[in-house]
């Protein structure tokens, strides 16, 4: 029987742990947590925070003095050096320290694009206000992106336009960071793609993308929040054949040709693919877990566990097994306390009916909507097609009623 170890104990990790549940493996999970949500499916647990790669080795290390650890994997978690530093030190399969240190930090992911010719929006280094103004050209014209290297959810990023005060903008996204250094992104007007791919003998294998969904950009501007997204996204063969490509050639540049691969892309102007951001994981919200097997019948979970413990993985597993619709979008209630939660009755009988879940409870208090983790909830709809998928998921938004005061 072999053993995974998996970091990271909460509610998006729990399809993890219940895939390698299924597959008979021995599990051990990581959290600082020791009531996280996931960590009740292993075998064994450690405490030790998921973003501390230091304190995660030393009680990994202790811990494999008595028990052999045969692979290390993350879903939903966006640590790749812990994961990285761990089967480092335990000679496991992952992406090298010196990679993961590229995904750690988007200006030298950037970098790293720019020096190897993968397309990217304009970019650069912020460290002072004095830079940043410098750096912001005609705000009138052109609109920017302004947010932490480190930053995760959404935290602290910001539309940089003719609206915006400069120096509330350079404080605001600079408190969201722990390395206090910012990036200005040129804001590239086109479609965002959210895509999973697994890399395997020089091929780029997607086996579904979906269109992000920003129609409320304005409603929460300057902040900039999802809402959801749609697969299939309405995409042409020739398109899909290049941003494979441009995946393919931005991950080579980051030091990753085997292995999963993350996407965050937008389509230019000019048709063509730019990548905002690529992560060495499995997505979180849900997109990996239940919307691309919906969609394709592709398990990103179970295939990145067979590359976790060294087995090899079979091409046709990555190849979709059917093209269906499927939606995901969010409740966005007014700040306050949340007194009542009407329509959950209603919204069980939507056709298509995935998953859905709330993040916060009568009596709680809902925050204003400025990151990701602010959103109240979720939820998840299956159709025949795109159109069927986005009617359905506008259905099932329509059912829930948050009354706060």
């Amino acid at each position: 029987m072999k053993t995974l170890l998996i970091i990271g104990g909460g509610a998006e990790q729990v399809p993890a742990y219940e895939a390698a549940k299924k597959r008979g493996l021995t599990i051990v999970g990581t959290d600082m947590d020791a009531a996280a949500p996931a960590l009740h499916l292993a075998d064994h647990v450690l405490l030790a925070s998921t973003r501390d790669a230091d304190e995660t080795v030393e009680k990994i290390l202790q811990f494999s003095k008595n028990y052999k650890i045969d692979g290390v994997m993350t879903i939903a978690n966006d640590v790749p050096y812990t994961v990285a530093r761990v089967a480092n030190v335990l000679n496991l399969p992952s992406i090298s320290v010196e990679s993961s240190l590229l995904f750690t930090n988007k200006l030298l992911m950037k970098d790293a694009f720019f020096k190897s010719g993968v397309a990217c929006p304009w970019f650069t280094g912020v460290e002072s206000i004095e830079q940043f103004v410098d750096a912001v050209h005609d705000r009138a014209k052109q609109k920017y992106v302004l947010k932490p290297t480190d930053g995760r959810g959404a935290r602290g990023v910001l539309i940089i336009d003719g609206d915006i005060d400069l120096s509330w903008a350079f404080n605001e996204s600079k408190s969201w960071g722990e390395s206090g250094q910012l990036i200005l992104e040129k804001f590239v007007d086109g479609m965002q793609l959210s895509t999973e791919s697994f890399l395997l003998d020089g091929v780029c294998y997607t086996p579904a993308i979906s269109a992000r969904n920003y129609a409320r950009t304005d409603q929460f501007k300057p902040n900039i929040i999802e809402d959801g997204g749609t697969i299939p996204a309405d995409i042409s063969d020739d398109l899909y054949v290049d941003i494979n490509d441009l995946i393919l050639r931005g991950a080579k540049a980051l030091g990753i040709t085997h292995g999963l691969v993350k996407g965050d892309l937008v389509i230019d102007k000019n048709g063509k693919p730019q990548i905002i951001e690529l992560a060495a994981r499995i997505s979180g919200g849900w997109f990996a877990s239940h919307q691309i097997p919906s969609a394709s019948g592709v398990n990103f979970i179970d295939i990145v566990i067979s590359y976790a413990l060294g087995e090899k993985i079979d091409p046709s597993d990555l190849l979709p097994k059917y093209n269906k619709g499927n939606a995901i979008r969010y409740w966005f209630p007014k700040s306050g306390v949340i007194k009542n939660i009407t329509g959950e009755a209603e919204l069980k009988k939507v056709p298509g009916l995935l998953k859905y879940g709330f993040f916060r409870k009568e009596g709680d208090f809902q925050p204003e909507i400025k990151m990701h983790p602010d959103r109240f909830g979720y939820v998840i709809v299956e159709g025949a097609d795109h159109t069927e998928a986005i009617v359905r998921v506008e259905k099932a938004i329509s059912c829930i009623n948050v009354e706060v005061e």
